[in-house]
Parts: C-alpha cells; structure tokens; sequence
C-alpha cells in the first residue's frame, strides 16, 4: 500500500512543495520535475552571491549538476513535463472494488479469482473471516491479468450478486439459483453446473485438438491472405511500371516522329521558298530594267537627240529578251501550296483511342490440406510419382528404398536400390526410370501384377546422376558437370545413349521438367534459382527466377493448366509460376507440416486431381479448391 501510495506521489507531486504539479518542468537530464514556480525560486536561490550569468545548479533531487547560463531563460526552456507516462503508471495503480462501492480509494494489493474483485489489505482481512468467502483463494494483484484472460465470469448477468449455478440444456444458457426458478421452472433439462462438471473433462482434449486443428487452419489462411495482399501490393506495382514504361515508349516515339515530320516540314519550306525566292530576284531585276526605260522616255525631250537614238536603240534589243524571260518564268512557274497531312494509322489510333486498357482480376488456384501419408521405413523422402493413376511411387536417399503404395497410401511393395536414389520419371507399361548417386546410375524398374517390383535394367553413369524426366521417345538424365554448366545426357527408351549436351548456367541440376519438345525447365538449388534451355540449341540456360523466398529449389511439376511448381528445400515452401513461366506466389508457404520438400508432383490419382509432396518421412496430399 506504501508502495502504491509513494508511486503516485512520485508521478503527479512536486519534489518541492509537495503539491500537485503546476506548470511542469523537467530538467533535461535527471529528468526529475518540478512546478516552474517552484524550481525557478530554488534556482534563484543558489545562484545568490553568485554571477546571475553563470553559475552551477544542483538537482533537487539526485543532486546532478547542471551549467546554467541567464537562469530566467533557462527554466523558459525546460521541456513541459509529459502526463501520459504519469497517467498509463496511475492508472496501473488499481484501486480496491469493496472500497469503491463504499465511495472510498484504496489500493488493491490482492485479487479473488472467485469474486472477481480487487482487494485492499483490509479487505484481504475480511474476504478471509466472511463466512461465504473464507474459502476463496486469494492471488496477488500482479496475476491478475494472467487469471483474467483464463477466467469466466460466474456471476449472473440479471443478479449481479448472484452466482451462476444451473445449466439449462433446453435454451442453452447458464443462470443463478433465481433465475432457474422464475425463467426455467418448466424446462425438463436443467442441471446444476458442478454435475456438469463432472463430465466435461473426458470432451477437454478431443476439442482441444478440433481446436488447435482450427487454429492452424486460421494461421494458414492468415499467411495465404497476408500473402495475397503482398502479392497485389507486388503486381500492382509490377503493372504501374509496365503502364508508365509503355506511356513513355509511346510519348518518345510520338516525339521522335513528330520531330522527324517537324524537320522534313522545315526543309520542304526552304527548298520551296529558295526556288520562288530565285524567282522573284529575276522579276525585281526586271522590274527595275523597265523603269529605267520608262523614265528615259518621259523625259526625251531633255535628252540630248543623239544619245535618245542610242538609248532607243539599246532598248530595242533588250526588252524583247526582257520579255522572253518573263515569259519563261510564267510559263515554268507553278502556284503550289504546302499540305500536311496526318498519317491514318496515327489519326485511327487517336480517333478510336477510348480507354488505356483494363484491369482484371485473375483467380488463383489454391490448396486445401487433405492428408499426411507416413512411409513406414523412411526418413527422407527425394521424389513421387503417380503411376497409372493407381500406383504412388515414392524413393528414400538414406535408405536406398524405393516404396510402391496405393492411392489410400497403403504400402504393397519396397525395393532396395544399389545406390542413394533422387529422381523418378514414369516410362510405359507400370514401369519407371530412378537417377541414383554414389554410385551414379539409372534404373528402369516394372512393377509386375502381382505388385512386386523388379529392376529390369541398369545403366552406370560417368558422375553422380540427378533429375530425370521423359521427354517424347526418350528421356533425359542430367549429371554433375566438373566445371561450371549443366550436362544432359539423352537416351532412348531402352537407354541407348545417342547425345550429350552442356549448357552454361548451372553445374547441380535438382530436377528437370519437359514443358515441349525442345524446352526443359531445372532447378539450380545451390544457386537458389530455376533456369530454362532449348535442346535444340547450345545457347546458355536462361535464368527464369532468383529471389529470397526461393532458398534450395529442388523438385519441378506442372498441371494440367500449364501451371508450374517448384518445392523449395531451404525455405519449406512452393512457388507457383504461370503457363508465361512469371512467378505467381507461394501456393505453400513455410509451414511446420512442410519439411524438407524435395519431390513434387501433381497427377491424378484415383477420380481426382492431387497435389503430392514430399516431407521428410511423409507424403502430403492436397486438392485444389474449387
């Protein structure tokens, strides 16, 4: 109580006088405050005697120094105390219920779970003689919030001093003593609380597991959401550069043609203007040779007669050539005008331009848990394959297993394989290609009709051999290269070796997928990124994708839509990806039922389409959403 009591004094009572604060400041370092009045008359007071100029001044307080200069202006510019400390510490200061109610304040020091009333020590005293509370069991003030937030309140919404006793099955609600016997006197199922008590146990941990279940249903679709919301915040930004990135191509070829016109416009002008400025230079002269006869003329009678004769002589063979260049002029002499004209493909684009374009929005495929298949014999399972449609084909690296189960996940048939398998590729009639390293090699196992597994044929790699896929009449086998790019190795069905090709990009492939018949997608999961090649060219691998929610990509599908998956080791999580190959998002995003994702593959099996991924020692199955 002295400690309440000291708390509150300390948050909202001057040092100094000892009153509530007025005017509050707080010294800049200690940060103790004070009544501005008050630390002003004892500033003022140590500085007598002493230059009002400079001097030094001690906290009140803690006793800190502080170098003061002009001390009016000083305690001017003291920071103005903050309340809102002082008031969220006051108001954790809690103040006892049983004094409330009596127009008292005291502070609460213990709380009763029981009566959920907060208790001063005299209080305490009393909960603990009262014949109806001397069995409560009495908690410190500090568990209070804890006991809160697992605490019912049991007391009757209608008689708040009432407890809640019965239970009412028919209109399933709980009620006080009072309220059974006015509201539920004819209802056939009422029982008391402490008898329903007695069987509620047993239902405890069934819903607490419904209830964790439900609870990371929840957390899942938070991510996906959350997820979601990243992803439109990318795209949107993603679209507003390609909006702005093509405004400005348009703008900068309209410009470049508009200068173009601009120039040849300015040039046709002065090529025109030259000529008919040649022209015109020809008329003036003329002009100006006429009426220099003119004026002769006119004024004969003042002119000598003998230079008249010479003159009219000289005019005599001039103006006929005069009159001759005119006539040139006239007859060579168009009158032309200068048109311009737009052309159509720009008037149409201008005329039948309406909107910029449009904006859609594009539903996604989801998944939805369905189940987790353990592989009994397992630890780490590298790939899966669906077989038929009735068979689940699933390999194990540490135990050099392959399994064989049914679409239930029942297993029918195992295998030990001579080395450390990676990769499955489906062949023809219940048979299937296996990649295996230390030592590398490739396997075609059948699985015969009695569900036994054999290995009809092996062929010894020069490395350790990585992903495999079919692709046409053949398959594909990429090893590891000792140098930087990636090798594939082509073989025909009966693994016949016909052609070697390198690609510069990559040296560890972790899958390969076949999207055609001349383009390969492959994982590089020491280079956290997914590439893609033309076999039929020997360019360089072209990286599709890097980011930092693709860490150690390993295992490749794709559905029947053209959607592309990738499964992430490092990062626990798959990435979606278009028929265009642009990244999509995290259709599994980092959960704790994803570990160690290596295989993936999305296959029908039995009637419906399942999305199959590898987990440790489990297979998880999805189905999309419809």
């Amino acid at each position: 109580m002295a400690t309440a009591k000291t708390l509150e004094n300390e948050l909202i009572v001057c040092p100094i006088c000892f009153e509530i604060f007025q005017d509050p400041k707080s010294l800049p370092q200690c940060m103790h405050t004070f009544c501005k009045s008050c630390i002003k008359s004892y500033l003022l007071s140590s500085v007598k005697g002493k230059s009002r100029n400079k001097t030094d001044f001690n906290c009140p307080v803690c006793r800190n120094c502080y170098h003061v200069t002009n001390p009016d202006d000083w305690i001017n510019n003291l920071p103005v105390f903050s309340s809102t400390y002082g008031e969220k510490m006051e108001n954790k200061v809690q103040t006892c219920d049983y004094c409330k109610r009596q127009n008292k304040s005291q502070p609460a020091i213990s709380w009763c779970p029981e009566c959920c009333d907060r208790l001063c020590a005299n209080c305490v005293n009393f909960h603990h003689v009262n014949r109806l509370t001397m069995d409560h069991k009495v908690c410190d003030i500090a568990e209070k919030d804890e006991m809160c937030s697992l605490k019912i309140d049991m007391f009757c919404q209608k008689h708040s001093s009432r407890r809640l006793e019965i239970y009412c099955f028919d209109h399933e609600e709980s009620c006080c003593l009072m309220c059974a016997t006015v509201s539920h006197r004819k209802c056939e199922n009422v029982r008391s609380l402490d008898e329903c008590a007695q069987t509620c146990t047993a239902d405890t941990g069934i819903r607490c597991v419904e209830m964790v279940t439900f609870k990371r249903t929840c957390e899942t679709e938070i991510a996906r959401v959350t997820s979601d919301i990243e992803r439109l915040k990318r795209e949107s930004k993603d679209g507003e550069h390609v909006v702005k990135s093509t405004t400005e191509k348009i703008i900068k070829l309209l410009k470049d043609e508009e200068q173009n016109f601009l120039d040849n416009l300015r040039k046709t002008e002065k090529e025109q203007a030259g000529r008919l400025g040649k022209t015109l230079d020809t008329y003036l002269d003329i002009k100006q040779k006429v009426e220099q006869f003119i004026q002769i003329l006119q004024k004969s009678t003042q002119i000598h007669k003998g230079s008249l004769f010479l003159e009219l002589k000289r005019m005599e063979k001039i103006v006929p050539e005069l009159h001759s260049v005119v006539e040139k002029l006239q007859q060579s002499n168009q009158t032309s005008a200068l048109e311009v004209h737009i052309d159509e493909a720009v008037q149409t684009f201008y005329s039948s331009f309406k909107k910029y374009g449009e904006i859609k929005i594009r539903k996604l495929r989801q998944l939805v848990w369905e189940r987790s298949v353990p592989v009994e014999g397992s630890s780490s399972l590298t790939d899966v394959e669906v077989i038929d449609g009735r068979y689940i084909v699933t390999t194990c690296q540490n135990a050099k297993m392959v399994y064989i189960l049914d679409k239930n996940g029942n297993q029918l048939s195992s295998l030990r394989l001579p080395g450390s398998p990676w990769a499955i590729a489906v062949l023809q009639n219940q048979s299937f290609c296996i990649s295996l390293r230390d030592p590398g090699r490739v396997c075609i196992i059948k699985i015969h009709e009695n569900l036994s597994v054999t290995i009809l044929k092996e062929l010894e790699m020069p490395r350790n051999a990585w992903g495999i896929c079919a692709i046409g009449d053949k398959f594909v086998v990429s090893i590891k290269s000792q140098g930087k790019g990636q090798i594939f190795r082509f073989y025909d069905r009966e693994l016949n070796y016909f052609e070697r090709q390198v690609f510069q990009g990559a040296s560890i492939c972790g899958a390969i997928l076949a999207t055609s018949m001349r383009s390969l997608l492959f994982t590089y999961h020491d280079g956290n990124s997914l590439f893609s090649v033309d076999i039929n060219n020997s360019k360089p691998a072209t990286k599709l994708y890097h980011g930092n929610d693709m860490k150690s990509p390993i295992g490749l599908a794709c559905d029947p839509e053209g959607y592309i998956y990738v499964a992430c080791f490092g990062s626990n999580n798959v990435l979606q990806f278009n028929e265009n190959l642009n990244v999509v998002g995290e259709i599994i995003q980092k959960d704790s039922a994803v570990q160690r994702p290596y295989g993936i593959r999305v296959r029908r099996l039995g009637e419906d389409m399942k999305f199959i991924l590898t987990s440790g020692e489990k297979l998880l199955l999805y189905h999309f959403m419809q």
